[in-house]
């Protein structure tokens, strides 16, 4: 029975990518922080296969611990999901940055000393590419368009990816789309709607189910030679690509509130480069062909939150026409406390809140 570790195991990836190789026989060994929450994920994934899960409560910046982890069980394969993650970077990058970088040479040390290589499967992210503007490049995100974070996230991503392919080991980098589950309901905060008013309206989105992410990464630990040593891109069918403020408005009425429509964002400046925020819009013809991945139409991952917000969402739908003007006001409200211009300016509003350290050196880290 071939070992896999995952990182982030109890997240809103991992726990699903856990649960499809313990059914396909595999034993996971599930890596997370230790709370009540992951260790009652760990309690239902026990279930999930003829697989074997062992979960293991370890810190990926306790250098130590995760070697002798990685000697004691030898994995086939590692499918890096962990990392700290933007928004929520923004208030400490210094941290961040050792969790998203060291944490990913604290594994890489690891796997380079054991006797087989494992294969590695990093999850990286639409951040790498930073702001693209779609009115001067409406071509679509490949592996091949180059990176230039613009924010402290996406620089750690880059800086990871660097550093696996300089390991020599069998690697695959998976660049995410926004991933879309139910579980943004009990993680959401603060920093998300912050970058959620930052972003413009007219942004491109390009969306991707969890479940078809889980999947991704499962079908690519048992399709080593085919992704070793590539870059793919992960975002759902075409049916996931939207904007911005029709990603945001779906989701609402998803929940019951209703769309709050297009004055509630601010759109990019046509003009500025860096006046734009990611995903952008993925070509996927490659990862579709090597993972076959895309199981879910963008209705169907809308209905899957819509019908995990149970009973509030009756309420919710019942006071919709009084929240929904009452939020636009407050959103018009905020953006002019702020003294925002015509255009959304994402980067000079994240900057304003959370400090410059939010944004990529552009230079040598």
């Amino acid at each position: 029975m071939s070992t896999v570790l995952i990182t982030g195991a109890f997240g809103q990836v991992g726990k699903r990518c856990a649960e499809i190789l313990l059914q396909r026989g595999k034993t996971v060994v599930a890596l997370d922080l230790d709370n009540a929450k992951t260790r009652a994920t760990a309690a239902e994934l026990g279930a999930a296969g003829p697989g074997v899960l062992v979960p293991a409560f370890v810190n990926l910046l306790d250098a130590d611990a995760i070697a002798a982890l990685m000697a004691e069980h030898r994995p086939v394969a590692i499918v890096h999901l962990a990392a700290m993650l933007a928004p929520a970077s923004y208030r400490n990058p210094a941290l961040a940055r050792k969790v998203n970088v060291e944490g990913t040479r604290n594994l890489v040390t690891s796997a380079l000393a054991l006797p087989e290589p494992p294969l590695f499967l990093y999850a990286s992210s639409a951040s790498v590419y930073g702001s693209i503007n779609p009115y001067r490049h409406p071509e679509r995100i490949t592996a091949q368009t180059p990176v230039n974070p613009i924010d402290q996230y996406g620089e750690d991503k880059v800086l990871a990816e660097a550093l696996l392919r300089d390991s020599g080991l069998p690697a695959a980098m998976l660049r995410l789309a926004g991933v879309i589950s139910p579980d943004a309901q009990t993680t959401a905060s603060s920093d998300h709607l912050v970058l959620m008013r930052a972003t413009p309206g007219d942004n491109r989105m390009h969306t991707v189910d969890a479940r078809d992410v889980a999947l991704a990464f499962a079908n690519a630990v048992d399709r080593g030679p085919a992704v070793a040593d590539k870059i793919l891109l992960i975002a759902g069918d075409e049916s996931h690509v939207r904007t911005h403020r029709e990603l945001e408005d779906t989701m609402m009425t998803a929940f019951g509130l209703g769309a709050l429509g297009p004055g509630a964002s601010l759109p990019g400046d046509p003009d500025d480069e860096n006046g734009w925020s990611f995903t952008g819009w993925f070509d996927t013809t490659e990862s579709q062909e090597i993972l076959e991945f895309q199981q879910h139409s963008w209705n169907q991952t809308v209905d899957w939150v819509a019908d995990s917000v149970g009973p509030a969402r009756v309420v919710l739908k019942a006071l919709g026409p009084v929240l929904r003007p009452t939020l636009r006001t407050v959103l018009a409200l905020q953006r002019r406390r702020e003294k925002r211009g015509k255009y959304a300016d994402p980067w000079a509003l994240i900057s304003a809140h959370y400090g410059p350290a939010a944004l990529a050196n552009r230079g040598t880290p």
